[in-house]
């Protein structure tokens, strides 16, 4: 009897924090995170946001509520799979039959950006680190087109590197003859250039199919690559990498340099992040 009631005890113990436990369950977007990037919410807070399963999704890193977001003029068999945070703070979202479009948080309106497009075939998109209106996209057969007003006119500036862009940023780091760099995920691995087009080359031996990057605008010598599912970090502006212990499969990064936090989307759809104690945490539900 004293058994059954300490059974029972733990049983009533058990389910009273039941609801608790549900609660505080891990975010789950429910599709592989594709892209990724830390910016102001549509109520002005900073916000995570993701790309997942062809939508554009907020979540609040502190209480874990997601909302969505898909352009209304998103054309029939089109899908958004790259996004970027321009240097004032608005973001592009771009994918291929889709073209670019921007989104506000401030108005939560979209802009259809893809008019001088040759085509909407865009597969990556990435906004210059300190020029607001300065956007680069990757067209396949195309190259690299360049807008200096904010995705008005696009001009092509350059054929890109030997292998297609899938995923690419620009980056303030220093030693370039322009305004800075652009670095490129390829199937091969991560390449580089100056924003003047001068060469490309390989940033380092890292090589597979790179999926994501990210760097820290504070010490842009810092740059992070996903690559086949696994996180890296590059401290020298990609000459030499280093594997990251990462508890899940990786498909997406972001830098926060405002908050100093280093997020990754998964595989399975979880968004994490690392605390400063390098151990990693999940966002979860409030």
């Amino acid at each position: 009897m004293i058994e059954f009631i300490r059974a029972g005890g733990l049983f009533a113990l058990f389910t009273m924090f039941l609801p608790a436990l549900a609660l505080s369950e891990p975010l789950a977007l429910g599709a592989p995170v594709t892209a990724l990037s830390a910016a102001s919410s549509t109520g002005g807070e900073k916000a995570l946001w993701a790309i997942a399963n062809g939508e554009l999704i907020e979540a609040d890193v502190k209480t874990g509520r997601l909302a969505k977001f898909v352009p209304a003029g998103l054309s029939e068999g089109g899908a958004i799979n790259a996004l970027t945070q321009g240097a004032d703070g608005r973001l592009y979202v771009a994918g291929p039959g889709s073209g670019v479009w921007r989104y506000s948080t401030e108005n939560q309106q979209w802009a259809d950006l893809s008019e001088t497009l040759p085509t909407l075939n865009v597969t990556a998109i990435a906004a210059h680190s300190t020029q607001a209106e300065t956007l680069y996209v990757y067209v396949p057969e195309v190259g690299i087109l360049r807008s200096r007003d904010g995705g008005s006119e696009w001009v092509q500036v350059d054929g890109g590197p030997q292998e297609a862009i899938r995923t690419f940023l620009h980056s303030n780091m220093p030693g370039s003859m322009e305004s800075g760099w652009l670095f490129a995920g390829t199937p091969r691995g991560v390449a580089r250039s100056m924003d003047c087009f001068c060469l490309w080359s390989d940033a380092g031996e890292l090589r597979g199919e790179v999926s994501s990057l990210a760097y820290n605008f504070d010490s842009p010598m810092n740059v992070y690559a996903v690559i086949d599912g696994r996180l890296n970090h590059s401290a020298d502006g990609g000459e030499s990498w280093s594997a990251m212990a990462v508890p899940k499969d990786v498909s997406a990064v972001a830098y926060d340099s405002e908050t100093g936090r280093l997020f990754a989307g998964t595989t399975d759809g979880n968004l994490l992040y690392r605390e400063a104690s390098g151990e990693w945490q999940g966002i979860r539900r409030d």
